[in-house]
């Protein structure tokens, strides 16, 4: 783009008009004829007394044009309207000396030199004035009068020496010829004025088009000193004037402002003359809105002897993109920490413990100035640790009932981040001192994290995604510290626990790290590919690109099902999960949920499809549960099915009840098995190397929500046959259900 730039600026420098360019030119040429003619009429003139001594040819009358000239010539040097005359005076004159060398023609009775000396002048004359001449009329009007005053001449003269004839047809022949020959000159200066008007207006637009450039753009020579510089670089015309002829160090020294860049500019312009290379500077500069960041391209411009000439220098804002890699950059960190922090939160040993390594996490990877851990007892949220900036005004928090509408009571109880933007709006007795904005998320049942600002915000939703998980790993350690609580009296208890600890360790890390490191790999992969777009665009391929975007989205979505499983295991074990009775068709959720899970079959070259029933089939159950159960059956059968295989789902009524079930042709298991795959964390193969990826949770909600819709779940399974599982659900009241339905449904 810069060259593109440099090429348009040598297309569009100002230059003069194209007539008064060759005014000027026809005033020297004439000015110079002006010198040459004194010289011509003195030696023409003594030539003639040598050859022929008694001649009518007075010295005098030579003199007298001799001077006219002359004086003509030094009068033009010194008024601009005798130059601007000076073309039309000079005709005049040569008609009067036209019309003097007929008459010594005449006077000499047409001898042979004379009549050879009113062919050359006629000739010479004509050629001169068709030099000045921008239109056919003055060289025929001159032409013309040549003519008349020969023809005076001719009738004038006692005795001719030389025929009338042959003197006429030589005049009438150059006269013809020069005709020709101008006509045939401003038929071509036409054609050039057209072609340059073309031009001139090419350039008008080109000079428009380069200065709406959105980039800032100047043009060195070798010494690094400005030529050009547009408008988007220097607004003010009057600067830009001022910049011709110095280089980036003086105007920054003149303005006042940071030698340093204008000195480095000026490095990179003369390196790139020596090295004939491209060179790209990044710089910043500190402006009263905040830094601002720069990439200063300086492309070489060389002639045919590989000279460089010229140098394009072009600037990118480039402060959105570097405050992008910054927060980018931040993002990584704060992942990192927490992926770092994990493995010290999942060897806590105690609830103290747990609050403690969550303060450390927040203190490590955020900045909130208050930040609160408060867990549930005996109905109540009890303060566990609070911790906050110098400076801030807080008061000590106290053990309060969760349906308090305090901040952690609401984040408790709704399962989820809950944000209050204006803190005071809250309708509680609760004294939050400088407290003015805060966000909490749920540690499963167990209790809440706090942080909060001293003034009214927002919170980010990428902040908040990192502070649930946060919440769902201290859950799931709560969780695990109270199964050992239970079952530390029992060998056999202690070992499950510890078997239930590995299992959800080695789960929970694979399902965890795996796709935090593809994304992290993957998004600094677009990083680096980023940055060569930028650079070398030609050498890019996009479709790397959308596909590192891909992968990152997968294993995104991937973290977020498990976050999901893990917060949904919470809700269902802490009895957080409020489920709702409505009437659900069972063939139109399974559907949809099968066009959904479509992608995951699809790649995994499963065939899913379902059988829908003749009447439709309604359950009186809870929406939301009801489409969390199916889409985990869905999921663990194309999950456990190989590629070739089938799953189908089907509704029917049966018995009162309304059944789904989900058949698969996948691996199966044994008899043994049916019975612990509906613990958590349970899964056909597990460990780090295991096989099947997955939380091992699905089933387990699966089972809780069904059991608390007042549903049953049973399992028909062969290993290396295919697994069928089906829900027997409450059917809706069968007149509400024929009422609602169209003519001719019916059980």
């Amino acid at each position: 783009m810069c060259v593109i730039a440099l090429r348009l600026y040598e297309l569009f420098r100002p230059e003069d008009e194209f007539f008064s360019r060759r005014h000027r030119s026809q005033v020297q040429i004439y000015r110079l004829l002006s010198l040459l003619g004194p010289i011509l009429l003195l030696v023409h003139g003594a030539v003639h007394r040598t050859a022929n001594p008694g001649t009518h040819d007075p010295l005098w009358l030579r003199l007298s044009f001799v001077g006219v000239l002359l004086l003509l010539f030094f009068a033009s040097t010194f008024s601009a309207s005798v130059r601007r005359w000076y073309v039309e005076v000079s005709w005049g004159v040569l008609g009067t000396v036209m019309a003097w060398t007929v008459t010594l023609a005449t006077l000499n009775q047409f001898s042979g030199e004379y009549s050879l000396s009113v062919l050359f002048v006629y000739a010479l004359f004509g050629g001169i004035v068709i030099l000045g001449a921008d239109s056919m009329a003055p060289v025929l009007s001159f032409l013309a009068v040549g003519l008349a005053l020969l023809g005076a001449g001719v009738w004038a003269a006692p005795v001719l020496e030389t025929s009338p004839l042959v003197l006429g047809s030589g005049m009438v022949d150059l006269a013809l010829f020069e005709t020709a020959a101008h006509w045939w000159g401003l038929s071509m200066r036409e054609s050039l004025k057209t072609q340059q008007d073309d031009l001139r207006r090419s350039r008008d637009q080109q000079r428009q088009m380069i200065e709406q450039l959105p980039m800032e753009m100047a043009i060195f020579d070798p010494e690094a000193r400005f030529q050009y510089v547009n408008e988007q670089a220097v607004g003010d015309p009057a600067v830009r004037e001022q910049l011709v002829g110095h280089t980036n160090e003086e105007y920054y020294r003149r303005r006042n402002l940071d030698v340093e860049v204008g000195r480095k500019r000026d490095e990179s312009i003369r390196e790139v003359v020596q090295t004939k290379e491209v060179d790209r500077v990044q710089e910043t500069m500190h402006t009263e809105q905040g830094p601002r960041h720069y990439l200063r391209i300086h492309v070489p411009i060389t002639d045919s002897d590989g000279e460089v000439r010229k140098v394009v220098g072009c600037g990118v804002d480039i402060t959105e993109r570097k405050e992008r890699e910054q927060a980018s950059r931040r993002r990584q960190e704060k992942v990192r920490a927490l992926y770092e922090a994990t493995g010290q939160l999942l060897r806590s040993g105690s609830q103290k413990e747990v609050s403690d390594r969550i303060h450390w996490v927040l203190k490590k990877v955020f900045d909130y100035p208050f930040a609160h851990t408060g867990f549930l007892e005996d109905g109540m949220i009890v303060p566990e640790r609070t911790e906050s900036a110098s400076g801030l005004s807080l008061p000590v928090p106290e053990a309060r009932s969760p349906s308090s509408n305090m901040v952690a009571g609401r984040a408790l109880q709704s399962g989820e981040a809950v944000v209050t933007e204006n803190i005071q709006s809250l309708e509680n007795p609760i004294d939050y001192g400088d407290l003015r904005s805060a966000a909490s998320v749920p540690i499963g049942g167990h209790g809440a994290i706090v942080v909060g600002k001293a003034e009214e915000a927002t919170y980010g939703q990428f902040d908040l995604h990192l502070l649930e998980m946060l919440g769902g790993y201290a859950a799931l350690i709560l969780d695990r510290l109270r199964r050992e609580a239970d079952l530390r009296d029992t060998k056999e208890e202690a070992e499950e626990a510890s078997r239930l600890k590995s299992t959800m360790l080695a789960n929970m890390s694979h399902e965890i790290r795996t796709p935090l490191t593809s994304i992290i790999g993957f998004s600094e992969a677009i990083e680096e590919k980023a940055d060569l777009l930028e650079s070398s665009p030609q050498d890019t391929n996009l479709s790397t690109l959308s596909r590192f975007a891909y992968l990152i989205g997968k294993n995104g979505r991937r973290l977020l099902n498990t976050l999901d499983s893990v917060l949904n295991l919470s809700r269902l074990e802490a009895d957080r999960m409020d489920l709702a009775t409505e009437r659900v068709s069972l063939d139109e959720l399974a559907t949809s949920l099968v066009e959904e899970l479509y992608p995951q079959a699809d790649e995994a070259g499963v065939h899913c499809e379902v059988e829908v029933a003749s009447c439709p089939v309604v359950a009186q159950v809870d929406q939301g549960g009801m489409q969390v159960a199916l889409q985990n059956l869905i999921s663990n059968a194309i999950t456990y099915t190989e590629e070739g295989g089938r799953v189908r789902v089907r509704s029917y009524r049966a018995e009162g009840d309304a059944v789904v079930e989900v058949e698969d042709t996948g691996i199966g298991m044994d008899e043994d098995t049916v019975e612990r795959v509906f613990e958590p964390f349970r899964q056909a193969s597990e460990g780090l190397n295991r096989e099947y990826e997955g939380t091992g949770l699905g089933l387990s909600i699966t089972k809780q929500i069904v059991e608390k819709m007042s549903g049953d779940i049973e399992v028909d399974t062969e290993e290396d046959a295919g697994t069928c599982i089906r829900l027997r659900l409450p059917q809706a009241d069968p007149e509400e259900d024929a009422a609602g339905s169209p003519p001719g449904d019916g059980q």
